[in-house]
C-alpha cells in the first residue's frame, strides 16, 4: 500500500458528504499534517501473496493521529485511534481486514484520518496544553493474528485477575495462585533473550495448565451478567455534529466488522438519529446495519430520536422523542424499542414513565445516578413509579467497561473497586454490563470479546452471555423477586448547573416549543376550515431542529463553543421560520382597522394584552389602556380587561384621534419608597426591592424573614468539578446581595399598569435593566429583564423571602408538579439544594400561596419560605466564552389568595409563556376545542404523523385529582378515538361534539379526532 500513488479525497455519496469547513488532502509517506479539523485520506490497493490464501488478515495503520475509519472496497469498515484522547474514543489500533482471502485477491482500502480540534477542558481553569493536532503517515501493515500467542495472552490475563479479583480466602483463588506459579516455572518474560523456538516451546507446555483451570464451571446458582458492546455517542459535545456523522461510520463499521468476526457478538445503538445520519451519508453501511437487525444482533433499542436531556424538555417534545424515535426503527427495521436507554442525561423527570408506556415502552435503564455526590442510590433493580403511578421496571447497568473476570465479580459480585455491586442480592442476581468505549464513539475492542468467552462459565466469575438489552429485561422481569419501589422523580445529585448555563440556548428552547406549539395548532385550525386533510405542511423540519438540539450536551449547554453557535443559529432560524408560517397561515377576513387577538390556549384568559403601537392607533370603546415604552425602545399599547375564550379570538376596532395617554385616572398611589395597588400595599428600600408587600386582600404581610422580595444574590461559583455543569452546595455560604441601584423612574403610570425601571450594576462588568410592573388588575408583579453579563465564575440568583409556612414547594416538571420538600432534614433533601421547574414553583398553605413564574427559567432553590431563581451561571469550560451577552427573561412574583391549583398557579404560569397572537384582520372567533373543568389542560393541538382528515388532541390532568370532564369539540368530528402517545388506536370514544372524558392524577390523554 506504501507504494501505491494516492488520489484526492472523492466526493459524491459513493463515500461521504464533505462539510464546507473541513480541509482535506491525500497523503504520502512521511507527509506530516497539521491543523483545526483537518481530514487526510490514504488509498491503495492491496493484492493477496498466495502464502496467505485462505487466511484473516489484519490491518494495522502505522499513524499517529486522532481518529480514522477504515474503507474496505468501498464501504465503511472500521475505526482506529491511536491513543485515547478526550473523546474516549479507545485504543482501536488494529482491524481485521477479509477472512478467508484468495489468492491474487484484490482489497480496496482507504483510510480517513482526522486531525481534531483544541478543546481547552472540562474542568475549572482546565488548560489543555495543544493548541493543534497533527498526524504523520508512515506506513499500513497487513498482519496476520498469531493464535497461539493471542489465545495464550487472553487465557493467562483471565487468570491473573481471578488471582486479584476473588476472596483471599477462597479455594477457587488458591487453585487459580497455584496454576499461575507451576505457569511461572515455565515462562519466558524477556522474549528477546531466547530463541523463538525455545519461547514457543515454553508457551506450548504451558498453555494446557492454563486451559485446565479455566474449564472449571459455575454452579446453577450463579450470578448472571448479561454482556451487550456499545458505544455512547454524544451527537454534540467536545465536537460538533458534523463530526458526529463521521464518528457514527466509524463505530457503526466497526460493529460490522467485529460481528464477522464474533458470531456471538451483539450490540446495542440507542438514537434513532444517529441512524438516520449514516442512512443519509452512508447507505451501503446503513444496509450492512439492516441485515445485522434482522439477524437479531445489531439491537436499535433506546427508543428517542436522540438521548435528550430530560429536566428542560417540555413534556410534548419528551413525547415527540418517543414517537420520532419509534416511528423510525418501526418503519425500517421494522423494531419497536421496549427499552429507553439513558445512560448519561443529568436527571430524570417523573412524568417519564407515564410517557414511555404511553410509546410502548416497558423498561429503563440508565447509569448516571451512580454519580450523585451526596448519597448513594439504594437500589440496581427497581420499580419506579412516576406523577400518575405508572410504574416500570428500571435497572442501573454499567457502561464503559471490560466484560472480563476483573469487572464481572466487582459489577456483580462484591463491589471490592467500584463499591457498585449488586446490593439488594435477594431481589436479583442478574446485572447487564454494556461494555466498550464511548462518548466519541468506537465502542468495543476485539480484545473485550476475546476476554468475554474466556469468562461465559467460569468458576468463580458470573455467568455471562451475550444478549440484546430486551432479552435481559424481560428475563429479569421474569425473575425478580420482591423489588423495592421508588416513587417521584430520580435526582441526579450532580450537574445542577445544567439547568441554567447558556441562557440563550435555554431560552430559545422555551420560546420555539411554544411557538411550533401555536404552529401546530393554527395548522389544524386552518385546514379544517379549508376542509381538508390536515399535513406536516412545513413543521416536521422544524420539529427535527427542535428534537436535535434536545440533546443532552447541547440543550444543558455543555459543549464546545462551535456546538452551542451551532444550536444558537439553528434555533433562531427555526424561530423565523416558524413564525413566518404561522403568520402566513392565519387566515383572517382583512377589516379595515381591525386586530384580531388570539387565544391559543385551552382556558378562557383574561390577562392584560400587549399590542404593538402603531402611528398612535388605540382601541376604541371602554376598555382601559394606556401607552408606554418597554425596554427595547419599543412602543407598547396595554389593554386590560379583556375576556379571550378558550382556542377563540376577540376583535379589537382601532380608532385614532384618541389622545395617545392613559385612559382614565392611575389605579396606583406611588411616592418614591411606597405603593399603594388595587391589591397591595408596597415598600421600597434604598435598592428598589421590595421591603414589604401586605396584601390588601387580607392584610397579610408577604416578605418573610429575609432579604427583601426581589433581591440580586451573586457568588463566585468554581466548583469542583464540571465546570459548565455543577453547581457545589457551598456556593450557599458565598451568596450575598450584589446589587448597586443607578437610576430608578416610573415610565408608566395608569389605569392598566404601573412600571418602574430600574438599572443596577451587579458586578464591577455586569449591570442588569428592570421594569417592576404592577397591575390594577391582579396582584401579579412582572420583572422584565434585560442581563448585560461580563462575568465569568459568578452566578447569580433573584431571591424572595416569603412569610409561607409550608413543609413543601409546587414545581411544575412536565405534564405536572412535583412536591419538593421546603427542608433540609437530612442529607437526601439538602443535596436538592437547586432543582428544576419549568413554568413555575410554588409555594401554599390551604387557603394562600405564592408562586414564582418565569419565561425561560429552570433553576430554582427553595429553603423555608424562601425561592431563589437562578437568572445566570458563568461557565468557562468547555465554553471557554463563557456566557457573556445581551440575555432576556420575565419573571413574576404572583400572589394568590386561594390554595395551589388551575387558576391559582396554572393559568397564569400558561399566559406568561404563551402570549395571545396578534394578527391585522377579523380572526374565526369558534372555539375549535374545549373542556369544562380548569385542571385538564389541552397542552397539544397537532397534526396527525400520516396526513388524513384528522387531527390529535393531547390533555392532561395538571392539579394531581380524579376529575371527569366534557371535551366540546366545534368541528363536527365523524369520530373520535382514545390512542396511545404513538397515535396508534386503543378505543373508540362514545359521542363527537361533546364526549365525556375520565382522568387520573396527572393523567396524559390522546385523542384522534377524524372530521
Amino acid at each position: 500500500i506504501d507504494q501505491v500513488p494516492m488520489t484526492m479525497f472523492p466526493t459524491g455519496d459513493q463515500w461521504h458528504t464533505i462539510p464546507e469547513d473541513s480541509r482535506f488532502h491525500a497523503c504520502l509517506p512521511g507527509d506530516r499534517y497539521q491543523g483545526e479539523s483537518t481530514y487526510c485520506w490514504f488509498k491503495g490497493n492491496y493484492a493477496v501473496p498466495a502464502q496467505y490464501a485462505g487466511q484473516t488478515l489484519y490491518i494495522r495503520p502505522r499513524i499517529e493521529g486522532y481518529e480514522a475509519m477504515l474503507w474496505v472496497d468501498g464501504k465503511p469498515f472500521g475505526t482506529f485511534c491511536s491513543k485515547i484522547v478526550v473523546t474516549g474514543h479507545g485504543n482501536h489500533y488494529c482491524d481485521m481486514l477479509k477472512q478467508d482471502v484468495q489468492e491474487d485477491q484484490l482489497i480496496a482500502i482507504a483510510l480517513e484520518y482526522y486531525a481534531g480540534h483544541y478543546v481547552k477542558g472540562c474542568m475549572p481553569f482546565e488548560e489543555n496544553g495543544a493548541t493543534s493536532f497533527d498526524f504523520e503517515y508512515s506506513g499500513v501493515d497487513i498482519c496476520l493474528l498469531n493464535a497461539e500467542v493471542a489465545d495464550f495472552f487472553f487465557d493467562l490475563k483471565t487468570l491473573n485477575q481471578l488471582a486479584s479479583s476473588l476472596d483471599h480466602d477462597s479455594f477457587r483463588r488458591a487453585d487459580v495462585v497455584n496454576t499461575l506459579m507451576e505457569v511461572h516455572k515455565l515462562l519466558f518474560y524477556s522474549y528477546d533473550a531466547v530463541d523463538a523456538e525455545a519461547f514457543y516451546h515454553a508457551l506450548q507446555q504451558a498453555s494446557p495448565l492454563l486451559k485446565v483451570i479455566l474449564k472449571a464451571t459455575n454452579s446453577a446458582s450463579a450470578p448472571f451478567a448479561g454482556l451487550i458492546g456499545h458505544s455512547h455517542m454524544d451527537t454534540a459535545w467536545l465536537w460538533q455534529r458534523d463530526e458526529t456523522i463521521k464518528k457514527c461510520a466509524r463505530t457503526y463499521s466497526n460493529q460490522m466488522n467485529l460481528m464477522e468476526r464474533y458470531p456471538e457478538y451483539t450490540f446495542i445503538q440507542s438514537s434513532a438519529y444517529h441512524t438516520e445520519m449514516v442512512r443519509k451519508h452512508y447507505p451501503a453501511l446503513f444496509e450492512d446495519i439492516k441485515q445485522k437487525v434482522k439477524e437479531g444482533r445489531y439491537e436499535p433499542n433506546g427508543a428517542v430520536w436522540v438521548e435528550c436531556d430530560c429536566n428542560l424538555t417540555s413534556g410534548e417534545s419528551l413525547i415527540r422523542q418517543f414517537l420520532w424515535g419509534q416511528r423510525y426503527t418501526q418503519e425500517h427495521f421494522n423494531f419497536t424499542s421496549n427499552v429507553f436507554w439513558l445512560p448519561d442525561t443529568f436527571g430524570y423527570s417523573a412524568a417519564i414513565p407515564q410517557i414511555m408506556k404511553g410509546c410502548g415502552v416497558d423498561y429503563f435503564l440508565t447509569t448516571k445516578l451512580g454519580w450523585n455526590d451526596t448519597t448513594r442510590f439504594p437500589y440496581e433493580t427497581f420499580y419506579w413509579k412516576g406523577l400518575d403511578g405508572t410504574q416500570v421496571l428500571t435497572h442501573f447497568n454499567k457502561t464503559h467497561i471490560w466484560p472480563d473476570a476483573e469487572n464481572l465479580i466487582d459489577f456483580v459480585v462484591n463491589g471490592r473497586r467500584h463499591q457498585d455491586a449488586i446490593r439488594e442480592k435477594t431481589v436479583t442476581n442478574m446485572r447487564l454490563l454494556s461494555y466498550g468505549f464511548g462518548d466519541g464513539g468506537g465502542g468495543p475492542q476485539f480484545e473485550m470479546i476475546e476476554m468475554a468467552r474466556r469468562v461465559k462459565d467460569l468458576e468463580g466469575v458470573p455467568r455471562s452471555a451475550h444478549v440484546t438489552v430486551s432479552e435481559f429485561m424481560q428475563k429479569l422481569e421474569q425473575t425478580v423477586v420482591n423489588p423495592s419501589t421508588h416513587t417521584g422523580e430520580l435526582y441526579l445529585q450532580l450537574h445542577r448547573g445544567t439547568l441554567t448555563n447558556q441562557h440563550t440556548i435555554k431560552r430559545n428552547n422555551r420560546k420555539a416549543e411554544y411557538l411550533l406549539r401555536d404552529l401546530e395548532y393554527i395548522t389544524v385550525k386552518e385546514a379544517i376550515q379549508a376542509d381538508r386533510i390536515v399535513s406536516d405542511e412545513g413543521i416536521r423540519p422544524l420539529m427535527e431542529t427542535l428534537l436535535v438540539n434536545q440533546f443532552h450536551d447541547t440543550l444543558p449547554g455543555t459543549s464546545i463553543p462551535k456546538a452551542h453557535d451551532q444550536c444558537i443559529s439553528e434555533m433562531t432560524e427555526l424561530m423565523e421560520i416558524a413564525d413566518k408560517l404561522l403568520r402566513e397561515r392565519i387566515a383572517t377576513r382583512p377589516v379595515e382597522n381591525l386586530l384580531s387577538v388570539v387565544n391559543t390556549l385551552s382556558f378562557e384568559r383574561r390577562d392584560t394584552v400587549y399590542l404593538p403601537m402603531v402611528d398612535d392607533w388605540m382601541v376604541a370603546g371602554e376598555q382601559e389602556q394606556q401607552v408606554f415604552e418597554d425596554l427595547q425602545g419599543n412602543r407598547r399599547l396595554a389593554v386590560a380587561g379583556l375576556t379571550i375564550p378558550a382556542f377563540s379570538s376577540v376583535a379589537l376596532r382601532l380608532q385614532k384621534g384618541i389622545p395617545v395617554v392613559p385612559v382614565g385616572e392611575s389605579s396606583f398611589i406611588y411616592t418614591g419608597d411606597s405603593l399603594e395597588t388595587p391589591f397591595a400595599q408596597v415598600a421600597f428600600d434604598e435598592q428598589g426591592f421590595l421591603s414589604s408587600f401586605v396584601d390588601k386582600r387580607n392584610g397579610r404581610e408577604l416578605r418573610g424573614a429575609g432579604h427583601p422580595l426581589n433581591t440580586f444574590l451573586m457568588a463566585e461559583d468554581v466548583p469542583e468539578a464540571w465546570d459548565s455543569w455543577d453547581i457545589d452546595a457551598d456556593i450557599e455560604l458565598k451568596l450575598a446581595p450584589s446589587a448597586k441601584l443607578l437610576s430608578r423612574k416610573v415610565v408608566a403610570d395608569g389605569p392598566v399598569e404601573l412600571r418602574i425601571r430600574s438599572e443596577y450594576r451587579i458586578s464591577p462588568r455586569s449591570t442588569i435593566r428592570q421594569d417592576m410592573i404592577f397591575y390594577a388588575a391582579s396582584p401579579e408583579v412582572r420583572f422584565e429583564t434585560i442581563m448585560d453579563w461580563q462575568d465569568d465564575h459568578r452566578l447569580l440568583k433573584t431571591a424572595f423571602a416569603t412569610s409561607i409556612h409550608t413543609d413543601y414547594a409546587n414545581q411544575e416538571v412536565q405534564f405536572g408538579y412535583l412536591r419538593r420538600p421546603t427542608t433540609r432534614n437530612n442529607d437526601e433533601q439538602k443535596a436538592m439544594f437547586e432543582v428544576l421547574n419549568h413554568k413555575y414553583s410554588d409555594l401554599s398553605e390551604t387557603r394562600y400561596g405564592i408562586a414564582l413564574l418565569n419565561d425561560c427559567k429552570y433553576g430554582v432553590s427553595v429553603k423555608g419560605g424562601e425561592m431563589s431563581l437562578t437568572l445566570h451561571k458563568g461557565g468557562l469550560r468547555p465554553d471557554f466564552r463563557g456566557d457573556k451577552g445581551i440575555h432576556e427573561c420575565t419573571y413574576s412574583f404572583y400572589p394568590h389568595n386561594e390554595g395551589f391549583g388551575a387558576a391559582s398557579v396554572i393559568h397564569p404560569a400558561y399566559e406568561l409563556n404563551c402570549p395571545p397572537l396578534i394578527v391585522a384582520g377579523e380572526y374565526d372567533s369558534a372555539s375549535l376545542a374545549r373542556v369544562d373543568a380548569a385542571n385538564i389542560i389541552i397542552e397539544t393541538i397537532k397534526p396527525c404523523e400520516d396526513a388524513e382528515r384528522a387531527f390529535i388532541l393531547r390533555l392532561y390532568e395538571a392539579e394531581g385529582t380524579y376529575t371527569r370532564t366534557q371535551l366540546s369539540l366545534s368541528c363536527s368530528p365523524k369520530a373520535l378515538q382514545l390512542t396511545n402517545m404513538l397515535e396508534e388506536v386503543i378505543e373508540t370514544l362514545g359521542g363527537t361534539d361533546v364526549t365525556e372524558l375520565v382522568f387520573r392524577p396527572f393523567e396524559i390523554k390522546t385523542v384522534k379526532v377524524s372530521y
